[in-house]
């Protein structure tokens, strides 16, 4: 999708001179915009931007952002795919946080079971203020889900040497070995889903065009045969 077809000239000009606030898919649409309409302006700075966000997609500097570290042997060609200790933390934030919104959550809805039986008195004030601590309690149950994500990631590795790869992850039974192969990404709702057999090691947003290429990086790195 071209971003900027609808652009005249002057305004893509505008544009380009804060490239550096545009994300890496608007930088693409913009030069090739430029390119296309022949527009006669400097695109010595986009380039430069481009060729540094693709260096990093490159290089798996990205993965960070999904929680994931790489690390790879250039003299052995080994890879090693672990959980971030930042995706960690803020994984045992999230339950933290889910714990006690779930517990007010839980303390308002009794409060507004005692209005209906009297043990409560009445009051607009205390049915607004308990309807919105059930809300914030039933995002609270939801941020649970991290403690399902902390133990599966918790220790998580992934390793690659030749065309094996294993992989340690909560709910297996020990480290598995699987042929590098069998690593692939499929969409599933809106989401990247990089995965072994059937098991799901990484998600991504698909319509984040750094996250998709990041992935397909990665799937290109593990598969690869040296």
């Amino acid at each position: 999708m071209n971003l900027y077809k609808n652009h005249t000239p002057r305004e893509i000009v505008a544009v380009l001179e804060h490239s550096d606030k545009l994300t890496y898919e608007a930088k693409l649409n913009l030069l090739d915009t430029i390119r296309k309409q022949s527009i006669d302006v400097s695109t010595e700075k986009l380039e430069e931007q481009i060729a540094q966000k693709e260096a990093a997609i490159a290089n798996l500097e990205n993965l960070d952002e999904l929680g994931f570290h790489y690390e790879e042997n250039t003299t052995t060609g080994e890879i090693i795919v672990k959980r971030t200790s930042k995706a960690k933390i803020m994984d045992i934030i999230s339950i933290v946080l889910g714990v006690l919104l779930s517990l007010v959550g839980l303390i308002a809805f009794w409060l507004l079971v005692a209005i209906f039986t009297g043990d409560n008195e009445f009051g607009l004030d205390k049915l607004f203020t308990y309807v919105l601590m059930i809300t914030a309690g039933l995002v609270g149950f939801k941020m649970l889900s991290g403690i399902e994500r902390f133990l599966d990631f918790n220790s998580f590795l992934l390793t690659k040497s030749g065309d094996e790869v294993t992989i340690k992850k909560g709910g297996l039974p020990g480290a598995q070995t699987y042929l590098s192969s069998q690593l692939g990404i499929e969409e599933e709702e809106g989401e990247l889903v990089f995965h072994i057999d059937d098991i799901e090691f990484i998600r991504a947003n698909q319509d984040n065009l750094v996250q998709r290429r990041t992935l397909e990086t990665l799937l290109l790195k593990m598969t690869a045969n040296r």
